[in-house]
């Protein structure tokens, strides 16, 4: 009974135990998109990557945030997506590529083991927004539904980002 007891408080405490949120993104991410076509997710980059990581349920918050930025910075930003797909039955998996397929125009990684998202710590049922400097390092975190004051808190993180990686080195 005391033995069992033990065993139940170590697997408690296991689950209890909060989850580190990492601080970088992996040195590289390959997955293929919707039209099975490779794409990379790598580090040291030239650019500031703005990523999107969703399962079905989080993806339609995913508008609310990036017509706003792609408004604001044009091409001066690497804007990525993640479709965490883990939970899709693999004879399923051909149709939802199809969907994808007529649904989004430009590549989405399509994460069908769910490892991609996992490592970076992602919340279900919502749009995860990630923003990371040339070297992988995660600026800022965002979940959820937009709103003005995220928008605005996303737009700073940017800006800094952005003037930063722009400044001319002084010799």
């Amino acid at each position: 009974m005391v033995l069992a007891m033990f065993i139940c408080g170590i697997a408690l405490a296991a689950v209890a135990a909060p989850t580190e949120i990492p601080t970088n993104a992996p040195a590289r991410i390959e997955l293929n998109d919707q039209f099975d076509v490779p794409q990379q997710l790598c580090f040291p980059s030239t650019n500031i990557t703005l990523l999107t990581i969703a399962d079905h349920k989080g993806s339609e918050q995913i508008a609310g945030w990036i017509a706003p930025v792609k408004q604001r910075y044009g091409t001066r930003l690497d804007i990525r997506g993640i479709a965490d797909l883990s939970p899709v039955p693999r004879f399923l998996r051909g149709m939802v590529r199809k969907r994808f397929q007529k649904a989004q125009s430009y590549p989405v990684m399509l994460d069908w083991s769910g490892d991609a998202v996992k490592a970076f710590t992602y919340v279900p049922d919502q749009v995860n927004v990630l923003v990371m400097d040339g070297g992988g390092r995660i600026l800022i975190r965002l979940t959820g539904a937009v709103n003005d004051q995220l928008l605005q808190k996303l737009f700073g993180v940017l800006d800094r980002a952005l003037a930063s990686r722009e400044m001319p080195v002084k010799p």
